[in-house]
């Protein structure tokens, strides 16, 4: 059955070459001279090995190893010996599909092992096109959101490696899949050994891990810097001399600062702390990195909220309905603020989209994620919450030292890819209440669930 395989012309560059596989649905492609021979196969993860060891991406495509010139003649096809020796070949390393080629050596098929398996009875073949699947690296994968984000990237069949440095600790590990389509790295985000490492083999980057919110980045002002600019521009610079160029970028609706209209992605920032002008050193760095190959999205989301294998209770809604558990009611300071909110669900689900999106809609962009129903003032907020758990008393403070105060627009996202956030607020507080009713979350008082803490010996 004839496949929509990549045929690599020899005389292309390596460059050239990651960009016309990374356009199929296949990790590697076959190498044909000009007039249409096959030469053997090539790897994008073997190719993007090659720009690492020192090769120029200049190159052409046919001066380098091949990764395997497995292939079979469409004469041999009616031999079960044949077919067999190939396909025992095939298994033992790893190719999921051959060329098969005619008397002269051109390709006239592409079989998956499937067909294969069925050719010695019929030279048609029959089988299912598995393509491939793709790998993708989430760093800061343990996390809040990227613990999420993970679940759901393996539901979709997406095999996942986590680079992760634990520093909240290793709880969210215990509630995901023992299976060989996750992989675990334990390492910093700031050792670029370990960066360049962990990108072996990937087809998109996820960069989630950052020195996250407003406490966290006063308190720790040096790490910040070297975590959320330094070390998350190595990253994509990295990406981008690898030729991965699908690279997605966690940044904050917090960017915006203040602003008395609503704010889409062409209005003016104005930060008001640390954390958001590293966003934004990194997001204009980052973009800037863009090319016709490498496009790079910046995610700009609102405040998360919602149950997650790694908790977190130093967030808004998650804050308010903690201690409408713990103490019977929920404290609000100023009230007056404006807020975009998204679920962490929501957030995942914003990711995915993106990963799956042509990359032509979506590189080299920015987008703010989350929805325009859920532009609340903290009054709103903390009213939806004391409704939704019957009623739980609201005390006042009108003294507030959060100066943040923006509505954002979230049409761009909903326009381009179709996002929109299915969670409420209501229907997640009573999901943490539960959580804390029920002692699934015994302690919400420990350091680990709050990110201006640094200390992971309370697990």
């Amino acid at each position: 059955m004839k496949r929509n395989a990549a045929g690599i012309p020899e005389n292309i560059s390596i460059k050239e070459a990651i960009q016309l596989l990374e356009r199929s649905n296949y990790d590697s492609g076959f190498i044909i001279d000009a007039d249409g021979r096959y030469h053997g196969t090539a790897s994008a993860s073997d190719l993007r090995r090659l720009l690492i060891s020192g090769v120029s991406e200049t190159d052409p495509v046919s001066a380098q190893p091949y990764h395997h010139q497995y292939a079979v003649r469409q004469a041999d096809l009616g031999s079960e010996e044949v077919v067999r020796n190939v396909l025992s070949d095939l298994t033992l390393h790893g190719v999921e599909h051959i060329p098969v080629l005619d008397k002269d050596g051109r390709i006239v098929d592409v079989f998956t092992l499937e067909d294969l398996e069925h050719a010695s009875a019929s030279s048609t073949g029959v089988g299912a096109n598995r393509g491939r699947l793709k790998r993708v690296l989430i760093v800061g994968g343990a996390g809040y959101l990227g613990s999420v984000l993970t679940a759901q990237l393996l539901t979709r069949g997406y095999t996942v490696r986590i680079l992760d440095s634990f520093l909240y600790g290793r709880r969210s590990l215990e509630q995901m899949p023992r299976t060989p389509m996750l992989e675990i790295i334990e390492g910093d985000l700031r050792n670029i050994h370990t960066c360049v490492s962990a990108l072996d083999g990937v087809h998109a980057v996820v960069l989630l891990a950052a020195i996250v919110g407003d406490p966290a980045s006063r308190l720790r002002p040096k790490e910040t810097i070297e975590t959320n600019v330094i070390a998350a521009q190595a990253l994509a610079m990295a990406c981008k001399h690898q030729c991965i160029n699908r690279f997605l970028y966690a940044s904050t609706c917090s960017v915006y600062g203040l602003g008395n209209t609503l704010l889409d992605e062409n209005s003016d920032l104005r930060p008001v702390s640390l954390y958001a002008r590293t966003k934004i050193a990194s997001e204009q760095a980052i973009l800037s990195m863009g090319d016709g190959y490498f496009a790079p999205t910046i995610l700009r989301m609102g405040t998360l909220y919602g149950c997650s294998p790694r908790m977190r209770f130093d967030l808004v809604v998650n804050t308010m309905t903690m201690h409408a558990f713990s103490e019977g009611k929920i404290r609000v300071f100023g009230g007056t603020q404006w807020r975009p909110l998204l679920s962490v669900n929501d957030a995942a689900e914003s990711y995915v989209q993106c990963l799956e999106a042509d990359l032509a809609d979506v590189g080299n962009q920015v987008f703010n994620i989350g929805s325009d129903e859920q532009n609340y003032q903290i009054e709103s907020i903390a009213q939806i919450i004391a409704e939704a758990l019957n009623g739980v008393k609201v005390e006042h403070d009108d003294k507030s030292l959060d100066v943040r105060d923006y509505r954002v627009s979230f049409r761009k996202a909903s326009d381009i890819l179709g996002f929109q956030a299915s969670d409420t607020v209501g229907a997640a507080s009573k999901a943490i209440y539960t959580c804390l009713a029920q002692g699934i979350i015994p302690d919400p008082t420990q350091k680990i669930y709050y990110n201006h803490f640094f200390d992971v010996m309370e697990e």
